[in-house]
C-alpha cells in the first residue's frame, strides 16, 4: 500500500547512508527497492523493525559486541546469525533475544515449531505446539 512505502522509505531519508540500492519493479504497485544502509548504533534503522527491503550492515568488535548490538532493541522477532563456527553459533544463540532464529540461513519459521518474537515483537506464540487447536 502507498501508507506501508511512506513507512519504509521513511526509514531511507536522502541523506542516508546507503551502501547499495537495488532496482524496484515498474508498473502497478508500491515497490520498494532493495537497499543496504550502514548507519550509526544509534540510528532508528537499528534499533525498529521496518518491514520493507531494508537492510542495516553494522561492524562489530568481538562476539559479545555482537551479542549487546543484537539485544539493544525493544524489539526480537527473528533474527540469523552467520558464522562457520558451530560452537559459536550455539553460543551466540542462546544468547540473542529473538524469537525465531536460525543459523547460516533466513527460515527460520517452521509449521511445526512455535513462531512468534520477544519483547515488542509479534502477538505471542503460534504454530507448533503453542497453536490453538480447531
Amino acid at each position: 500500500s502507498k501508507a506501508h512505502w511512506n513507512t519504509v522509505a521513511s526509514f531511507v531519508p536522502d541523506d542516508a547512508p546507503v551502501a547499495f540500492r537495488g532496482d524496484a519493479p515498474s508498473g502497478p504497485g508500491y515497490w520498494f527497492p532493495p537497499t543496504v544502509l550502514t548507519p550509526q548504533r544509534d540510528d532508528r534503522t537499528v534499533r525498529e523493525e521496518i518491514f520493507g527491503p531494508v537492510v542495516v550492515v553494522l561492524p562489530f568488535d568481538d562476539e559479545a559486541d555482537a551479542i549487546a548490538l543484537a539485544n539493544d532493541t525493544p524489539y526480537g522477532l527473528s533474527g540469523s546469525i552467520w558464522t562457520d563456527n558451530l560452537s559459536r553459533a550455539l553460543r551466540v544463540s542462546r544468547a540473542v533475544e529473538s524469537g525465531n532464529l536460525s543459523v547460516n540461513s533466513h527460515s527460520s519459521v517452521r509449521y511445526n515449531t512455535p513462531f512468534g518474537g520477544f519483547k515488542q515483537s509479534g502477538l505471542g506464540r503460534e504454530l507448533g505446539p503453542d497453536a490453538p487447536l480447531s
